[in-house]
């Protein structure tokens, strides 16, 4: 057996404290070079030019000419790529973007000669649970990781990593990729032996594996000269080859569930997760957009026989998994290249929000009910009843809903004359290829908002009417009562802001907490003497109550310090001014709270918090494809420090949607914004809102002492003064029923869309399309029941349609059940046979593929 195995390497951060145009113009300097040294030398026999498609797609846009011959150098294994598209990070990462990631990255490394068949994930903020039910989805062999282990999860740093689902990977978790990164030119052999030393001492075994490259560095030219002066036989070898040999001779792996979330060996910057939360709300809004939207609405228009837009939602989604990168989404970088981040989610909030207007217009159209009909969309495979928010124009003040033939009741919230639309589509009537509908009969329009309630279809659509009506519909919502209530709940506001909950429940109160934080864009960071401010004054507070709603909103004031400096004194110099909405709706069981704040201050972190009268010990969030329940007591580390850890170990932690106390009866909160947590004195949750720190990088901090992280501490201009930052909090009583929440998750943050077409938004203002489509009124696609939906898309290589359900709980199976006809069981690389069957084991996935009739 070798001895030590080589891997000649670079690390390539597509952006960090450079821009993603800085790297990619040195990244052709440098790939030019790798290129044109292993067509001319065997010295190094391979090169891992990292583990992402994403840098090799930049470098051939500019170097087309190079493609055949890097391809010959990947089809004979001379140069190592995927299989991802982009060095994701995985812990707030959805589980589709994650399977989108493999797929584009499998799919490119493929085109170009082939992918080593490793999760290759070196430098990623710490690895989700789920890891290895991806890996074993996509066909990979192992899973390769450095951030995220302590001695107390497992010891070992080869191990059979498992899946809630039974299914696992073979795991090797490495010391550092760039532990070898700058070897001396003349060496005796203390240097590999040096290194060798410390890959024992980790945990390593034989053949151990030395990185020679790093962050963005050349090839090493002379690397394979400097080896031979070792007495060890040592060779340099790809990666894939090497874990072979190290698991051939390993019979005796451990065995590990669960998460890497600890900063003992590294750092993992645990509480990134809130850096910049304007960006972050934005990614966690689109990604959610564009797979529980965008795609099954894509999908319902393409059996109605239109186009699926394959290529344009393709690009949607590269351009979210290029700000899915650790460093990217981590937002720990200069404010140059956050900039370019945010202009990549408006980009894909501009083709993708014009893409659903251009699927809603057409089919809106071809529904020919009459003039003003309008569409409600529902994208999850199941019947619900809802409340629907409609933004409508109508040619009558007064009028009434019908859908079917059925008065359908509704809340007209407010309605003003809206002349635009009409004066310019009668202007332009023909011009859409259709005799007008009797557009020019009306003199005047009304653009209304209503608040309907109807149960809607599944995975579909369906049309409402407008009819005139003798009734005024609009009603003096203002109430004098100072509180709200509807069969769940009864709440009213403290003179000091707080929300107060009365009646049978478990929730207490809801408060904001401001407090300081002296850490930088990669970590929070706690001081020693901090001054909490839980409390202020109440202005412009409003009741609104009508037959489907309550709300109470108000003004909430805070005296807050202008920075750390000012909180250590106590000065109290700046008012943090806050914006609060609370809505109760009728037979719905939770609590929508809508936080809006215009933030002016720094070093300081504000957090919504949900106290309770539960008591646990443990708490319970969403993860990809199912739940995990994490421990709160972090007392038990409290030694940290002496013991050497990188960072203090701590209980702020990652959700994709939602968090709750793990109890029988419970309570759970779902938001649409940072996906940050944490359980305070054992019955409290507070849901982080954002934290405003004026640096990337900053050394010796309380909670992560040493060196700054990053290259060296840099002033980001306040990048979040007067940034208002806005998130909606869906609060609920809730049995201990992981599905419960799962489905609870999935409905507040999916609502149900409308839609209103028709011959009014035929003008330049709008576009005008021809009319060419006949569709029927109401239309469902399928139906499911007994899983919780993930995505429904078109396949990635074919037509037929791909349907992704997942079990949510972590100890029993669930059957599932679909009105599908033809359909085959794939795994998530979507060519694989799955088991056909409607079995979904604990936290496991069913890809379903749809045949085309």
């Amino acid at each position: 057996m070798t001895d030590i195995k080589v891997i000649a390497h670079t690390h390539w951060d597509k952006e960090w404290y450079f821009t993603d145009n800085r790297s990619m113009v040195f990244s052709l300097i440098d790939f030019d070079e790798i290129i044109d040294y292993l067509s001319n030398h065997d010295d190094i026999s391979t090169f891992l030019l990292d583990g992402q498609t994403s840098i090799i797609e930049d470098y051939l846009r500019y170097r087309s000419e190079n493609k055949d011959q890097l391809k010959e150098l990947i089809s004979k294994g001379k140069i190592i790529t995927g299989p991802w598209y982009t060095q994701s990070d995985t812990l707030v990462i959805s589980g589709e973007s994650l399977i989108r990631n493999l797929q584009i990255g499998m799919k490119q490394a493929t085109d170009l000669g082939g992918y080593q068949s490793i999760g290759y994930l070196p430098d990623s903020f710490g690895m989700s649970e789920q890891m290895p039910l991806l890996y074993n989805q996509m066909g990979l062999k192992y899973a390769f990781f450095r951030r995220g282990i302590a001695d107390h999860l497992i010891k070992d740093r080869e191990f059979n990593w498992i899946s809630p689902s039974g299914e696992s990977v073979k795991a090797f978790n490495l010391y550092h990729y760039g532990i070898m990164a700058y070897p001396p030119n003349e060496d005796d052999g203390s240097y590999i032996e040096e290194l060798v030393d410390k890959l024992k001492k980790f945990g390593n075994r034989k053949p151990y594996i030395l990185f020679n490259g790093e962050d963005q560095k050349p090839i090493r030219k002379n690397i394979a000269k400097i080896i031979q002066n070792s007495d060890y036989d040592i060779e340099i070898d790809s990666l894939e080859n090497s874990l072979d040999e190290v698991f051939a001779n390993a019979n005796d792996l451990a065995d590990y569930t669960g998460e890497f979330t600890f900063g003992q060996h590294s750092r993992i910057h645990k509480s990134i997760f809130s850096t910049r939360a304007d960006l972050k709300i934005k990614h966690n809004r689109l990604e959610r957009y564009l797979s529980e939207f965008i795609e099954p609405l894509s999908a319902i228009s393409y059996k109605l026989g239109l186009r699926y837009e394959k290529e344009l939602i393709e690009e949607c989604f590269k351009l979210m998994l290029l700000n899915s990168a650790h460093d990217s989404i981590g937002m720990c970088n200069s404010d140059k290249t956050n900039n370019f981040i945010e202009n990549r989610y408006d980009k894909v909030n501009d083709i993708s929000s014009n893409l659903a207007d251009s699927i809603m217009r057409r089919i809106g159209d071809g529904v020919s009910l009459s003039p003003f009909s309008f569409q409600v969309y529902n994208t999850l495979p199941y019947e619900r009843e809802e409340y629907i928010k409609c933004d409508i124009l109508t040619p009558f003040k007064d009028f009434i809903i019908k859908r079917d033939g059925k008065d359908i009741a509704f809340e007209l919230i407010n309605i003003q004359e809206d002349q635009t639309n009409l004066d310019k589509s009668i202007k332009e009537i023909g011009v859409n290829n259709k005799i007008s509908s009797g557009l020019n009969l009306y003199d005047k329009i009304y653009r209304a908002k209503i608040l309907i309630k109807d149960r809607i279809i599944p995975m579909g659509y369906q049309t409402y009417e407008i009819k005139n009506s003798s009734k005024n519909q609009l009603k003096d919502l203002f109430s004098y009562d100072k509180f709200i209530e509807n069969e769940f709940y009864k709440i009213h506001v403290n003179d000091n802001g707080q929300i107060i909950i009365d009646g049978d429940s478990n929730i207490n109160k809801i408060y904001l907490e401001d407090n300081a934080d002296e850490g930088d864009s990669y970590d929070y960071s706690s001081v020693d003497k901090d001054l909490f401010i839980s409390e202020g004054k109440v202005l412009d507070i409003k009741v609104k109550k009508s037959d489907m709603y309550q709300n109470i909103s108000y003004k909430l004031i805070r005296k807050v310090p202008y920075d750390l400096k000012n909180r250590q004194s106590r000065i109290l110099d700046n008012e943090l001014i806050s914006y609060l909405s609370i809505t109760l709706y009728k037979s719905k069981k939770y609590i929508e709270l809508n936080y809006k704040t215009n933030n002016n201050v720094i070093e300081h972190r504000d957090r919504v918090v949900v106290d309770t009268k539960i008591k646990t010990t443990s708490s319970i969030a969403d993860q990809q494809f199912g739940t995990i329940v994490r421990e709160t007591d972090y007392s038990k580390y409290k030694n940290w420090l002496k013991e050497g850890w990188d960072e203090k170990p701590r209980g702020i932690e990652p959700m994709i949607s939602f968090a709750a106390l793990d109890s029988n009866q419970t309570v759970c909160g779902v938001s649409d914004g940072v996906r940050e947590y944490e359980i305070l004195d054992n019955n409290k949750i507070a849901f982080t809102m954002f934290r405003s720190v004026p640096y990337l990088g900053k050394a010796n901090l309380n909670d992560r002492p040493g060196r700054a992280s990053g290259v060296h501490e840099i002033q980001m201009g306040h990048a979040l003064l007067d940034t208002e930052i806005e998130t909606t909090l869906y609060i609920c009583d809730i049995e201990n029923d992981y599905f419960k929440m799962h489905d609870f998750s999935k409905k507040v943050l999916n609502k149900a869309i409308s839609y209103q077409a028709g011959e009014i938004y035929d003008n330049t203002d709008h576009f005008v399309i021809s009319k060419n489509y006949n569709f029927q009124s109401n239309y469902s696609l399928l139906e499911v029941d007994g899983a919780i939906f993930s995505s429904l898309k078109q396949a990635t290589n074919d037509n037929d349609l791909i349907l992704r359900l997942y079990n949510p709980y972590r100890d029993k199976d669930i059957n599932f059940k679909t009105n599908i006809d033809k359909l085959d069981f794939v795994k998530a690389d979507e060519t694989s046979k799955d088991q056909a069957n409607n079995f979904i084991r604990p936290c496991g996935i069913k890809t379903i593929k749809i045949k085309n009739q």
